[in-house]
């Protein structure tokens, strides 16, 4: 996997610059996780494939985020990062690890930084990936991945203006097919990252 997704994002590296494009934004809408629930703000944002899967609809891929508002951290955070995952859109392949947790295997890329790769966690629905990972039992819901896509580090970021990642980019491969490549384009995430509990406050 990891060879084509490099010579994938080195030959968009070198092709022609495409015309300057209003970037998609966050939707955000309240949710609970059932009728009379707890409720959770879920923020989501479309993205594109740059190579599709082979076995789907012909539909976008999709970030979603869910968090709930509120002081944690002792107060230095305004939210709680509940969980996160990558809607893909068909079946993704997944591996066993050793403590017997299924894993999916994923290489991503922030703006033009070096390729990563991350064990993420696999879903009760095969079209899904989250940010967690599994095989790490002290690792929690995923809220370092989250700060790693948003601002490029596993940490929480200060509140003083700090660069954030305009772009992401994720390979996995899927079931019975290739490998699916996807691309994110961040706009704003300071409303997002707040109410993940992802800015800290002094």
């Amino acid at each position: 996997m990891k060879g084509q997704f490099a010579a994938l994002l080195i030959g968009l590296f070198f092709a022609a610059v495409a015309p300057c494009q209003t970037p998609p934004q966050w939707h955000r809408e309240q949710k609970s996780d059932s009728p009379g629930g707890a409720s959770f703000t879920q923020f989501s944002l479309p993205g594109k494939f740059l190579t599709p899967p082979q076995n789907s609809a012909n539909t976008n891929p999709t970030m979603f985020i869910r968090c709930t508002p509120g002081s944690n951290d002792h107060g230095h955070t305004k939210g709680k990062f509940i969980a996160g995952y990558v809607w893909v859109g068909a079946r993704v392949n997944y591996d066993v690890a050793e403590n017997g947790a299924s894993f999916v295997p994923v290489e991503f890329r922030l703006d033009e930084g070096k390729l990563q790769s991350e064990r993420w966690g696999r879903s009760a629905d095969p079209a899904a990936v989250f940010f967690a990972d599994p095989t790490c039992g002290s690792c929690g819901p995923g809220r370092e991945v989250l700060a790693q896509l948003l601002y490029g580090r596993p940490t929480l970021r200060k509140q003083e203006p700090n660069p954030q990642v305009r772009k992401i980019v994720i390979g996995v491969d899927e079931l019975l097919g290739n490998e699916v490549v996807m691309q994110f384009d961040l706009p704003d995430a300071t409303e997002v990252a707040e109410a993940c509990g992802i800015i800290w406050h002094k």
